[in-house]
């Protein structure tokens, strides 16, 4: 039978979820269970429909710019320039399979959910009706719909199921829920209205038993799972188009206007003064080559790649090209706290010994800290309370903590990680577990029962008695006591000070912290039955410790950067409220005045509410995967350009939904990874930083390359049509191939290394740009008149003064060369907006030194080789030519620099 998706599993009993799926304690047949493989598929995910590489090629020539080369390689073609046509089809070429690659890898996201499954799995099948059943391992892909499983410790569960019985059973659900503590399972029946991680008799596929063991019943197979929901999200998410995609679609479409009207400009213009139509209509395909900026999406990539390339080297893995520079542009950071604000390494921070509270020093699994008690430092070898403290702590325990072989600083606990805090804390006062339990070894033990809400080890200690130690609720404990460890003296504990006890450890938790309580008792072996049976009494109390998974210090650093950058920074994760407002507080995300909802709230809002709280709230707690994809799609319809991290696979959908998703590359699964559009290699908030700041610079950088291109392009038209409308001469300035020549040697060229210019000082105080923001803006518009008027008077200057003299191919010669002058200058200009060319640093960028030294080489050549005065008509240019050329075409270079010297900016600098 199938599994109803709306039956509240977790509110029914044990008996009646068998009943409901016609199964029993005793598990199926082969031959049910066969039917049921038969009649609903596989327990797997679906892999869904993917997309073909040939529909993935296609998605990367659809780019409209990508149109606009192809017509200019026509073009090229048309006019028998070959080589043109084929630099031009090369750049189509290595765009397109750039793209392609980097693309192809984002389709396996599904493909990495099948990984998340148990690849075999123990169940209850052919019992006989008395007697003991056997055991049997299948595959995890033929568990089906009412089959008995069973799961212990380090186990991972292949199917949602039903707990029947279970025994101090804990499950790692941070995948799911994002809570940093595994979750305390048990059988009984819950009420109807709970959140996923709150249903503590559902066991989830695909997370893993950290202790104990359990038999449950399955009720939902592959898609059917909370995992295969969040699967089939994923696979219906449609992935949000990034900025840079926007703005490259409307400079195509302003590319393609302008090439069309000053072609055809200068077609009329041209017949209308009475040119031959041939070498006229070869002359304007010259002309339209040159205006279409073909090195842009070459431009566009390599400042992609060079993005990579630095962010790599600090520690964020870019999976698509274009996603670096839409880092620049987040206005919105939607992260977890499980491993992304926080440690995700249980710590114990504070110990309450008898009133005296213990500051405990270190961050994580490294065995490095300090006791201290009012700033000043405390001992455990001079204190006996804090030492019998921390004897407890790591002798009532069953973690270990190891060392990482690899890695001498790298430590890691085997079991469960509150046990985990307690015995590195005991580290850190120099106690070894492994010496202790030598010279106490344990001789019994009560496992930790969620109904008695505590655990007991017993201790042989070198006497005739028996050490019983105890851990686990503080009121539990409490009410057990009758004598309390104070300042190393037993001393007797009255109702009283119980209650002022109790009133620390609320205020403990009121941090945020989890507090759990330690005593002790020396009986004699022959009570250990008793003790068992009747229940601890007469205990001698110790103290509480407090611990919590503490906010990376880095993280704190990042979130002011981001407030700094104007980047709004929101919590969304499972844990309780409590625990992350006090996370967010002291990480800066948290201030006075901000809201902090839970899921059950985002649950009884509509997005029209939610859209009217979001901007005010700064914490989302007990959020489930459905509440993150909100938050984010709220977020986007307010207007932000959002950024959502995450490492556990409920956070996937929510990380394709966004315009970056971040994924964490250490403790990240698979699916999140894939479905990201950055990793981070060290799991480190700040590399977030360091990835909005490299975006910035990228796209800074585009719109540089793009302030170029369009203001030699309209230098060479407005020369060109000044020429053409206003000189009263029968011969075109520039031959076809001449223009084609400036287009390669300027634009071929510099384009490209501009596009490696470093960053700016100032790049992260800039707040986060206007997602609508064009990549033309008014400014660049403004430039672009200034420098091609420049640029025109100049070239028509030089080339009207030689003309005079009845030569028109050095006439020709001399105008071509200054306008190709006036470019390379013009290059200077453009790597800051409002920055001296010396404030930056003159030689900052070596690669558009060179690229400039290049370009002036290749212009040598083209006016000294036989080869290309024959080829570009052209003639040799004296020493006097050239001082005449760099003379006037330097002006550009000079007038820019006065212009930004008048906004009041440049501080010379070489």
């Amino acid at each position: 039978m199938a599994s109803d998706a709306n039956n509240n599993w977790h509110a029914l009993s044990a008996d009646r979820v068998l009943q409901k799926l016609d199964s029993t304690t005793r598990g199926l047949s082969t031959e049910e269970a066969a039917r049921r493989y038969k009649a609903f598929g596989p327990n797997e995910l679906e892999e869904g429909e993917k997309l073909s590489k040939l529909d993935i090629l296609i998605e990367q020539v659809k780019n409209p710019l990508i149109a606009v080369l192809g017509l200019a390689a026509v073009i090229s073609f048309m006019a028998d320039k070959f080589i043109d046509a084929a630099v031009i089809l090369a750049v189509i070429l290595i765009n397109t399979l750039l793209g392609f690659f980097k693309e192809y890898s984002a389709e396996e996201a599904i493909l990495a959910l099948r990984s998340q499954a148990s690849a075999e799995a123990r169940v209850l099948r052919d019992c006989p009706e008395t007697g003991t059943c056997q055991e049997m391992r299948i595959k995890s892909q033929e568990v089906v719909v009412g089959d008995i499983i069973l799961v212990e410790a380090g186990a991972k569960v292949p199917a949602d199921s039903r707990i029947i019985e279970q025994a101090n059973l804990e499950l790692d659900e941070s995948m799911l829920t994002g809570e940093s503590v595994p979750a305390r399972k048990m059988a009984e029946a819950l009420q109807e209205d709970l959140i996923t991680a709150e249903m503590d008799n559902i066991i989830f596929a695909g997370t893993v038993v950290t202790q104990g063991r359990c038999k449950a019943v399955v009720f939902a197979t592959g898609m059917d799972t909370e995992m295969g929901k969040i699967a089939h999200q994923i696979a219906r998410t449609e992935k949000a188009k990034t900025p840079l995609k926007r703005r490259t679609l409307d400079l195509s479409k302003k590319l393609m206007i302008l090439a069309l009207v000053a072609s055809s400009l200068t077609l009329v213009v041209g017949f209308w003064r009475g040119f031959e139509l041939i070498e006229l209509f070869l002359f304007t395909l010259a002309m339209a080559v040159s205006a279409i900026p073909e090195g842009l999406p070459a431009a566009i990539t390599v400042a992609l790649a060079v993005g990579v390339s630095r962010m790599a080297s600090r520690h964020a893995i870019i999976r698509k090209l274009d996603a670096v520079e839409t880092l620049g542009s987040i206005t919105a950071v939607c992260t977890d706290k499980t491993g992304t604000l926080t440690t995700n390494q249980m710590t114990v921070q504070k110990l309450f010994l008898a009133g005296r509270i213990v500051d405990v020093s270190g961050v994580g699994f490294q065995p490095k800290g300090d006791f201290e008690l009012d700033g000043v430092p405390l001992k455990a070898s001079e204190d006996k309370s804090l030492s019998m403290f921390l004897k407890i702590a790591s002798l009532c325990n069953d973690a270990s903590l190891k060392s990482h072989k690899e890695e001498e600083d790298r430590w890691e606990i085997l079991g469960d990680p509150t046990e985990g805090a307690l015995l590195v804390a005991a580290a850190k006062a120099g106690l070894d577990k492994s010496e202790l339990e030598e010279s106490h070894p344990r001789v019994d033990e009560i496992p930790f029962d969620p109904k008695n809400r505590y655990m007991s080890t017993f201790h042989r200690t070198g006497s005739a008695e028996l050490l019983a130690l105890l851990k686990g609720a503080p009121e539990t404990i409490l009410d057990m006591c009758s004598y309390v460890l104070d300042r190393g003296e037993v001393k007797e504990l009255d109702q009283k000070r119980k209650e002022e006890f109790l009133k620390a450890s609320s205020q403990m938790a009121a941090e945020a912290l989890r507090v759990l309580a330690l005593a002790y008792v020396t009986i004699k072996p022959e009570e250990v039955d008793e003790f068992k049976n009747k229940g601890p009494a007469n205990l001698i109390f110790t103290g509480f410790s407090g611990m919590i998974d503490p906010p990376r210090p880095e993280a704190i650093r990042s979130v002011h950067l981001c407030k700094r950058a104007g980047i709004k920074v929101t919590m969304a994760t499972g844990d309780h409220k409590i625990t992350a407002q006090a996370i967010a507080r002291d990480i800066g995300i948290y201030e006075e005045g901000s809201k902090v909802l839970t899921g059950s709230d985002l649950d009884d809002l509509s997005d029209e509410e939610l859209d009217g709280l979001i901007q005010d709230t700064s914490v989302f707690a007990r959020v489930s995967p459905k509440h993150k994809h909100r938050i984010v799609q709220s977020l986007q319809r307010k207007g932000h350009i959002v950024a959502m991290t995450g490492d556990g696979v409920n956070d996937a959908p929510a990380l394709k939904a966004a315009e970056i998703g971040i994924a964490m590359g250490i403790t990240g699964t698979d699916v999140t990874k894939e479905t990201a559009d950055m990793i981070l290699t060290d799991d480190n908030f700040q590399s977030i930083v360091n990835a909005v700041e490299e975006g910035r610079v990228i796209f800074e950088n585009i719109r540089k390359t793009v302030k170029y291109l369009i203001s030699t392009n309209a230098g060479e038209i407005l020369t060109i049509l000044v020429a053409l409308v206003f000189m009263a001469i029968n011969v075109l300035i520039f031959t076809p191939v001449q223009i084609l020549w400036v287009n390669l040697v300027t634009d071929g060229l510099l384009v490209v290394n501009l596009a490696m210019e470093p960053k700016e000082e100032d790049v992260m105080d800039q707040p986060p740009r206007n997602p609508k923001e064009n990549i033309i803006n008014m400014d660049i518009v403004k430039n672009v008149l200034f420098v091609a008027a420049f640029m025109a008077a100049g070239t028509l200057l030089v080339f009207t003064r030689e003309l005079n003299g009845g030569d028109i191919h050095r006439a020709q010669t001399l105008g071509f060369t200054t306008l190709a002058m006036f470019q390379i200058f013009n290059a200077l200009n453009c790597r800051s907006e409002d920055k001296s060319v010396f404030k930056i640093g003159l030689f900052s960028n070596k690669y558009l030194i060179g690229a400039i030294v290049a370009s002036i080489a290749l212009q040598l050549m083209a006016t000294t080789l036989p080869f290309f005065q024959m080829a570009l008509g052209t003639v040799a240019l004296s020493l006097y030519d050239w001082a005449i050329i760099f003379a006037v075409s330097s002006t550009v270079f000079i007038a820019d620099e006065l212009r930004k010297l008048i906004k009041g900016k440049s501080l010379i600098r070489i």
